[in-house]
């Protein structure tokens, strides 16, 4: 959590065919940490096996995408943030961040690459995954956002609208 603030929402787009393989993948189905240890620097590797004493995970990246537009994004992410998987409309799945870490090698890894030969390497760690059912007219409402709101990319929200949020749906941290 970063220092004197409160945790801020991450709208994570996780809709298309790609991100729903991911999401699949390496959040519905969490991962063994084991798998991933040649890939991590061992401080990573030992804060992950603090965050995750089970010895599984769940891992979401984004890319750094145009002119490094995620990954300013990223660096803002903390600890106790509240990411909401978004996709068809709707955020279908909420979890807290536990841990971030640029990791290219377990990026390709996890996901490979895509089109324009980017990865996700800009890699995030979850908590308990819930189910959730909030369409994005709702997000809209509260946000005060055009009722046409779609969540198109990776976006971290400002104190007042995670506020907001948080304070209008179910989102305790796990």
């Amino acid at each position: 959590m970063r220092p004197g603030s409160r945790a801020r929402v991450i709208l994570q787009p996780a809709g298309g065919p790609d991100a729903a393989d991911h999401y699949n993948r390496t959040i519905r189905n969490p991962i063994r940490l084991s798998s991933m240890l040649e890939f991590l620097e061992e401080p990573d590797a030992d804060a992950l096996a603090v965050q995750y004493p089970t010895g599984w995970t769940r891992a979401w990246g984004v890319t750094p995408g145009a002119s490094g537009v995620n990954r300013a994004k990223w660096l803002q992410f903390a600890g106790g943030d509240r990411v909401l998987f978004c996709g068809q409309g709707k955020v279908f799945a909420s979890a807290s961040l536990r841990y971030r870490v640029r990791n290219r090698a377990l990026a390709l890894n996890l996901w490979g690459s895509d089109k324009d030969g980017q990865t996700w390497e800009y890699v995030y760690f979850v908590g308990e995954l819930r189910d959730q059912n909030i369409t994005y007219a709702q997000l809209a409402a509260v946000l005060q956002y055009s009722p046409d709101f779609v969540v198109l990319g990776v976006n971290i929200l400002d104190e007042d609208k995670s506020a907001a949020i948080l304070g209008a749906f179910d989102l305790a941290d796990d």
